[in-house]
């Protein structure tokens, strides 16, 4: 049964702006049609109650390529991992910038002058790519993250005391505020007020469906009180020339961007570094919890990755080859299955003039074309792909070596013609902050288990699904009680 707080509000959730999709009202392509039962609403009832079930079935029924109608909206789904999502990502008259302006104004509150100025975007978006694309422009970054991470849990973590019978946490609770703060740290700088962000910006990451739905205030109090503090703290932060100077590489580029137009009000600052923070820790922080928290809850596997990790440590350097690390592929697949599972990402375009796509099918693999008329909102949702049963088998199950080479064709199908792994989004405008959220989830998992042995205290939490879908990466429904116990002998020696 749906509350009464939801069935209230799902009029308003769509009609008003809501969800991640709302940008233009378009006219209709010539893909399968889903008008739904309900004049007004349309299929919103089926969407809210269960979109993974409502999607996979029309999935099923009507192909790669079709349209549904939610509230006085019209959008198209495309799921083709043959053909069409890859013309969707490249096709420059499908734009993503047009797609996200609402949601960084609804989200983040940009001043409206910014949000009006879409060429400045454009610029600090190329800028950003740039940088977070450069191993070169980032080793500052990654070595400062991993450098926090490991001091955090080394000396000033709430578990680092060296017990004989160990100590029972919250695993989530206590993965989540390290990687925060190290990653803000390694990326804005050791100036940069983390402690007074922590709380709010959770707040708020709780609180993101309530905003992209388009609650009332008086609907989500705190999630509103939550993101007026973190705008407060940047906004002040970002006025302050003696605190940026102190601030990391990267914050000082991005800062000069502004520092060469007019917008350097405390409003212009705190929104668009909001939407950074947002991008660089609401997906990469859980992420990193997921691939940890997978590893422990599989023994055998557990034990691999242990070996793994001290066969690359140097004890004479007291270093560890992060290269060899990151290229590891029982690491990599680990990763991997990860993100398939839990990177729960609608990527979306606009159509800024008509568009003909060629769509593929299950049972067709010669694409037919279909037209994208000028103001379709277009969007792919990644999980159509990801959980496809058709191509990943038990795909709601998490299967650390699902990626080794030799599982081709035995835990994923078609991979032959059938590109159906897309956690980055595709194209010009995949996901710039992939390397630091591998860089992050890594220095978590190895700094972890390098120090401590864990033991899960209970099965392993379930992902958010219903209310979450499309916006992020899944958070757990629980925390994850696990016993950690300082290792007496370094985990150097198994090797």
């Amino acid at each position: 049964m749906l509350s009464f707080e939801t069935v209230v509000c799902i009029a308003t959730i769509f009609v008003a702006g809501g969800l991640v999709y709302h940008i233009l009202l378009g006219p209709t392509g010539t893909a399968p049609f889903v008008k739904g039962p309900i004049p007004g609403l349309g299929v919103a009832l089926s969407f809210v109650q269960s979109p993974t079930r409502f999607l996979e079935n029309q999935r099923k029924k009507l192909g790669w390529i079709f349209e549904i109608y939610i509230a006085g909206q019209r959008m198209t789904l495309l799921s083709d991992p043959i053909s069409a999502n890859k013309q969707a990502w490249m096709s420059k008259s499908l734009s993503l910038i047009h797609f996200i302006l609402y949601v960084d104004r609804s989200l983040f509150a940009y001043s409206k002058r910014i949000v009006d100025d879409v060429p400045f975007l454009r610029k600090a978006a190329k800028q950003l790519v740039a940088l977070l694309t450069s191993r070169v422009e980032m080793k500052d970054t990654v070595d400062l993250i991993r450098q926090e991470y490991l001091q955090l849990i080394e000396d000033g973590s709430k578990f680092a005391e060296d017990t004989e019978s160990g100590k029972e946490i919250d695993l989530y609770e206590e993965c989540r505020y390290n990687m925060f703060y190290a990653s803000s740290v390694g990326l804005f700088g050791t100036a940069f007020p983390v402690d007074s962000i922590y709380k709010p910006y959770m707040i708020f990451e709780d609180s993101i469906m309530k905003f992209l739905k388009s609650y009332p205030k008086f609907l989500n109090r705190e999630g509103f009180a939550g993101r007026q503090k973190v705008l407060d703290e940047l906004g002040s932060y970002f006025t302050d020339p003696v605190r940026v100077r102190n601030s990391a590489p990267f914050v000082q580029k991005m800062y000069q961007l502004f520092q060469e137009t007019e917008y350097t009000d405390a409003e212009d600052y705190a929104g668009y570094f909001f939407s950074i923070i947002f991008a660089a820790k609401s997906n990469s922080v859980p992420g990193a919890f997921w691939l940890l928290a997978e590893i422990i809850s599989h023994p055998e596997l557990k034990a691999q990755v242990e070996l793994i990790i001290a066969e690359n440590y140097n004890p004479e350097t007291k270093s560890f080859d992060w290269d060899a690390l990151m290229s590891n592929p029982v690491l990599d697949s680990c990763f991997k299955e990860t993100l398939r599972i839990n990177a729960n990402i609608v990527s979306g375009r606009l159509a800024m003039e008509d568009t003909t796509l060629r769509v593929a099918s299950s049972t067709d693999a010669s694409p037919k074309p279909y037209q994208i008329k000028k103001g379709t909102q277009l969007l792919i949702f990644q999980n159509q792909m990801h959980w496809d049963a058709d191509v990943y088998p038990d795909p709601m199950e998490w299967k650390g070596d699902r990626f080794l080479d030799e599982n081709k064709e035995k835990l994923i199908m078609h991979t032959d013609k059938w590109k159906s792994y897309a956690p980055w989004g595709g194209g010009a405008h995949m996901c710039p902050g992939r390397f630091l959220a591998q860089v992050e989830a890594y220095a978590q998992l190895v700094y972890t288990l390098f120090l401590y042995d864990i033991e899960p205290l209970e099965d392993i939490p379930k992902p958010i699904i219903g209310d979450r879908y499309g916006g992020g990466l899944l958070k757990p429904e629980r925390g994850y009680r696990v016993k950690i116990i300082r290792r007496k002998n370094p985990l150097s020696a198994l090797a």
